[in-house]
């Protein structure tokens, strides 16, 4: 027999020997003997008498009995006995499974592991015992909840678990096993609160337990002691994965790309193939060694020029897990672009534009650029070629080539008048608005830009208030750009920002403040729309751009940038404004976005439309106006049961709603603006650290204060199974104690001694005093 409180007994063992102590000590003889005669002796006092023997021993025994019974009630006997948990009515076990569903999983030889772990973990429960599964991979979702799993028959139980199985399949997603473990542990010891029956709590965690999975969460607090986890590590067929993902280089025309591989990796040799829109490859394959562990970058043409085609994609081949494999590239228009020019091809002539032209776009950093001549030495004019998005004119245009400049306005071209003189101007006037006209200005030593509009598309990237100072440029020169109707109607204030920089001061000129305005805008009546993007300091327009319609755009400067006119070409502020000019005539991508798959997107706010449509990798689309799925999971994951790849979730206003990309690709975002339909392209790119898939140490929970049991430990622990079973089937000696209940017992007995020895002793004072009398 064991206690729960053994100090009580000892007391009450002790306290067993006070009857003893009493029933021997001295005391006063109780009997008066009568004498005849007293009055001859003398007084004295009682005398004390020990006794030889104990009077009253079932008295005695009786308080002796009662002290050491009430002791041990009091010090909550027990008997040791071994329990099977699995007979016991109101003892029972809450495990919950949790299942990896990132995009890792994919690998070959996984699927079939986890489905046949999740039954052999079933299968070890009792019918007592409480089930909870969910899958988890950047966030967590329940399958199964222990309610619905108590109130089933053990036929539903089994057609819920065979859905969970046959309906199991990875997504794309990244992993945070860190918070999946801490929300069900939560859940776990949460419920023992609730449940007082509830004997052992289990987390069984079935992953690969790959390193690019995420365990930080587990770093913070600490693991309920009550929560048990066991690891169940899934492994691939084949070990080893390597990875493929785009990479930003700071130039458009070429690709870079990372080739990674994990460190269990044993192939060392792989090869990259481009491929175009349909999926067709373009060019060779690219062969590239990468060592285990290690990581390579490879850069790679944009586009092939001998076969015309745009690469948009890349594919790894040579790896046996093929998931990361393939990655979505940003799609390159104009991988090198050409430019025109007419004017003087004077190359090494520091006093002309095309001097300086030329410098620009050679240090143009995001691709390559084609300067080309057109008018040759000679007199010999060249038609504007079909490829050529930008046209420079520094020069009056021979008439002979204006055909071809109204061509290549009508295919949406830019052409750039910087003016040595008013002929310039007018010599391309027939493109220009109705009476729009250009004179020489007269100006007082040199004139300054007063007003700039940094709203404009041309000064946008002008406009942090680091780089919005034009004060130090001057213009010797200029031309009066006459716009038409300025004096009458017709004429309006686009507004802008106001952004004041301080310009130098002179002995001539006073400091003048550069303002960014709105600019004057003008339209004729053949539907011309002209608008000033730039003032000097006179008022009169510096820059004015010219939008023919459909057919084209014309930008206009009132002087030249060579060194005659104006300061511009030596100015920090030049090389910037003509690579903007060229990246508004031929972009070199489209307006493309990166993303990682998982990431949450606002479309409406992408494109500044409340009316939106996501086309997604597969073709499915989503609209702004459809359903909202009854799911949080990405719409098309195969516990979602939906099609496509987006996930809307609750609308909290217009323009606000917001989606999930639910697999890598190509996203396209379309909607309808005041300017007309404008589209977005994402890309959504596999998460890198899915890529690392050599396991984790199986003690990394261990060091993270998590208490594990892993699959391989239970393995070298089967020997040992008859006394780990004796441990689980006998009961904790509170639930021992609470079942037995002996005290009670015990305590009666106790208190029926206390009884029993009242009325003993009350017959034997009865008895003494019926004798005395």
């Amino acid at each position: 027999m064991d206690f729960l409180a053994p100090m009580f007994a000892a007391i009450g063992v002790a306290a067993a020997a006070i009857p003893v102590i009493l029933h021997m000590l001295r005391r006063a003889p109780t009997q008066d003997m009568p004498f005849s005669v007293v009055k001859f002796l003398k007084p004295s006092r009682p005398k004390l008498t020990k006794r030889s023997t104990v009077e009253h021993w079932p008295l005695m025994l009786l308080r002796i009995l009662a002290l050491v019974l009430i002791g041990l009630a009091f010090a909550r006997p027990f008997l040791r006995e071994v329990v099977p948990l699995d007979l016991q009515d109101d003892v029972v076990q809450s495990v919950t499974i949790l299942i990896d569903k990132s995009a890792s999983m994919r690998r070959d030889g996984i699927y079939e592991k986890v489905q046949q772990t999740v039954r052999e973990t079933v299968n070890e429960l009792s019918d007592q015992d409480l089930l909870s599964v969910a899958l988890f991979s950047n966030t967590s979702t329940t399958l199964l909840s222990r309610e619905k799993w108590a109130t089933a028959t053990a036929d539903e139980r089994t057609a819920m678990v065979e859905g969970v199985v046959e309906n199991y399949e990875p997504d794309w997603m990244a992993t945070n096993t860190g918070a999946a473990m801490r929300m069900a542990a939560d859940e776990l010891a949460q419920e023992s609160k609730v449940r007082r029956n509830i004997h052992g709590r289990r987390l069984v965690l079935i992953t690969d337990f790959q390193r690019g999975s995420d365990v930080d969460e587990l770093k913070s607090g600490n693991w309920p002691a009550n929560v048990e986890v066991e690891l169940k590590t899934i492994e691939p067929t084949k070990n080893g994965n390597v990875g493929v993902t785009f990479v930003q280089d700071r130039r458009a025309d070429r690709i870079r790309v990372r080739v990674a591989s994990a460190g269990d990796s044993v192939q060392q040799e792989f090869a990259l193939q481009p491929f175009d829109v349909t999926g067709a490859g373009v060019g060779q394959p690219f062969r590239v060694t990468v060592a285990p562990g290690q990581r390579r970058s490879l850069i790679l043409p944009a586009a092939d020029p001998e076969a015309g085609k745009t690469i948009v994609g890349v594919e790894l081949q040579g790896d046996d897990h093929p998931f990361d494999n393939v990655i979505d590239l940003p799609e390159v228009e104009n991988p090198v672009v050409k430019v025109a020019h007419i004017g003087p091809a004077a190359i090494n002539d520091p006093e002309s534009m095309r001097y300086y032209l030329q410098r620009v776009l050679d240090g143009n950093v995001e691709r390559d650029v084609q300067l080309v001549d057109l008018v040759k030495d000679g007199g010999v004019v060249l038609p504007i070629p079909v490829d050529v998005k930008l046209v420079v004119v520094t020069d009056a245009v021979p008439s002979g080539i204006l055909s071809s400049v109204s061509e290549f306005l009508e295919r949406s071209g830019t052409l750039l008048i910087a003016p040595p003189s008013a002929d310039a101007v007018l010599s391309l006037k027939k493109f220009l608005p109705k009476d729009f006209n250009a004179v020489e200005a007269d100006v007082d030593e040199y004139a300054m830009l007063g007003k700039i509009d940094f709203e404009h598309p041309l000064f946008s990237t002008f406009s942090d208030a680091r780089f919005a100072d034009f004060s130090s440029i001057k213009f010797w020169q200029h031309r009066n750009l006459v716009l038409p109707h300025t004096a009458g109607t017709g004429v309006r204030q686009a507004g802008g920002s106001t952004t004041p920089v301080s310009a130098p001061a002179d002995e001539s000129r006073s400091a003048i403040a550069i303002q960014a305005t709105g600019g004057t805008s003008a339209e004729n009546r053949q539907g011309n729309h002209c608008s000033v993007v730039a003032k000097f300091d006179s008022g009169q327009p510096a820059i004015v751009e010219v939008n023919t319609g459909e057919r084209g755009r014309i930008i206009v400067f009132a002087t030249g940038w060579h060194p005659t006119d104006s300061q511009w070409a030596l100015s920090t502020r030049f090389p910037p404004l003509l690579t903007r000019i060229l990246s508004l005539a031929s972009p070199a991508q489209k307006e493309q976005i990166h993303q990682t798959v998982g990431d949450v997107i606002r479309p409406g706010e992408l494109i500044s439309s409340e009316e939106w449509t996501v086309t997604c990798p597969d073709g499915t689309e989503v609209r702004w106006d459809q359903p909202l799925p009854g799911s949080d999971e990405a719409v098309g994951s195969s516990d979602a049961g939906n099609n496509g790849d987006l996930s809307s979730q609750p609308r909290p206003g217009k323009g606000q709603d917001t989606v999930t990309l639910g697999q890598p690709g190509r996203f396209v975002v379309t909607g309808k603006t005041e300017d007309g339909e404008y589209s977005v392209s994402l890309i959504a790119g596999l998460a890198t650290s899915e890529s690392r898939t050599e396991m984790l140490p199986l003690g990394q929970l261990q060091v993270l204060g998590i208490g594990v049991e892993s699959d391989v430990e239970a393995q070298l622990e089967t020997d040992n199974r008859a006394a780990d079973e004796a441990n689980r089937g006998q009961l904790s000696a509170n639930d021992l104690e609470h079942r037995q209940k002996w005290w009670r017992w015990l305590l009666l007995a106790g208190l029926g001694c206390l009884v029993l020895e009242s009325l003993w002793a009350s017959a034997i004072e009865k008895r003494q005093m019926a004798e005395a009398a």
